[in-house]
This record gives structure tokens, C-alpha cells and sequence, in this order.
């Protein structure tokens, strides 16, 4: 009667078993059926990251199709901007048709190209940083030319719009408020 007991406690055991297992088998195929995610799609996910994964020697590719190296003395490394000048006056120059934008996320990955370009640095709230243009990517978002200050000079790169918005100034003499970057 014990072993019968026994076999009976075993069967039921298989029986659930083999029903969980039967059940993930189902979910599974469930999931290779289930819509395909365009590519387009927006991720739920920020584009945030960690210092570890920044290559500080990769190069940028800016609008004009320049290549930036590392950090740089002036934003944008210096080169015209959209449509202004290049000279060697100094931040007047570089950020002539930038616009001043906050950054909302901590570890806001700036990168080389758009949408999945190496990481070459990370952006924090309250540092300083310009906007150059912006320009629509493939994963749908729109991405912002930016260049973030750092404590050893600017970075240039491309920022995923979703992680900074336009620099609302509201201080007498303050201009305008732009509510969006030029189309690069």
C-alpha cells in the first residue's frame, strides 16, 4: 500500500510537470508567431549608459561630414555650424546657430553616428550644452548634433532627442524661444 501510495504521488508529480513543461512549449511557439517589432519602433528603453562602455578614440561624424576627434577647445571642435562661419574667435563663432539645451538623463549617451554609433562619451544634467541641428533616424526618433562641456574640454556627438529638450530662457534680453533645432 506504501509503494502504491508512493506511485501514485510520483504520477501526479509527472503529470504536473510534464504540464508546465508542455505550457512553456506552447508560450514559446506563442512567441515565435507573435508580430514582428519594426525597427522603426520606438524603444521603450533610454539611451543611457555607463562609463565603461565610452571608446573616447572613435571618430564623430558631423552633419557637414567632418571627423572629430576627441575632446575639442571649442563646441562643435570649432567647424561652421549649420550655416555659420568658421573662425577662430571662440565660442561666438562656433555656437552662432546653436541653441542651449539641458540635459534630462543621467549617463545620456553621446554618440558617433546615428542610430547605434559607438559611444563616445556620456552626458549628465547640468552641464552645459549646445544643440546644433537634428536630424531623423532610422529607429524613429530624431537626434540632436550636440556639444556637452566637460571638465576637460567639449565633446561633440549625436544625442537621441528623448534625453534633452531646448533651454527655455526666460531672463530679460534672453531672446527668443526656440521650441526645436534646425533640420541639419
Amino acid at each position: 500500500m506504501t509503494l502504491s501510495h508512493r506511485a501514485r504521488l510520483g504520477l501526479v508529480v509527472a503529470a504536473a510537470a510534464a504540464t508546465v513543461v508542455g505550457g512553456a512549449g506552447l508560450a514559446d511557439a506563442a512567441t515565435i508567431h507573435s508580430p514582428v517589432t519594426s525597427p522603426a519602433a520606438h524603444s521603450a528603453a533610454r539611451d543611457v549608459g555607463v562609463p565603461s562602455e565610452v571608446d573616447s578614440s572613435a571618430a564623430v561624424i558631423a552633419p557637414d561630414g567632418t571627423r572629430i576627434w576627441g575632446l575639442t577647445a571649442l563646441p562643435f571642435g570649432g567647424h561652421a555650424n549649420r550655416t555659420s562661419p568658421t573662425t577662430r574667435e571662440g565660442l561666438a563663432a562656433s555656437t552662432q546657430s546653436a541653441v542651449e539645451v539641458d540635459i534630462l538623463a543621467s549617463g545620456a549617451r553621446l554618440r558617433t553616428s546615428v542610430p547605434r554609433g559607438s559611444v563616445i562619451g556620456l552626458a549628465y544634467p547640468g552641464q552645459t550644452a549646445w544643440g546644433g541641428c537634428q536630424i531623423p533616424g532610422s529607429d524613429g526618433y530624431v537626434w540632436g548634433w550636440l556639444s556637452v562641456q566637460t571638465s576637460a574640454g567639449w565633446r561633440s556627438g549625436w544625442m537621441r532627442h528623448d534625453l534633452w529638450s531646448i533651454t527655455q530662457h526666460t531672463y530679460p534680453g534672453g531672446g527668443s524661444d526656440p521650441t526645436r533645432l534646425p533640420w541639419c
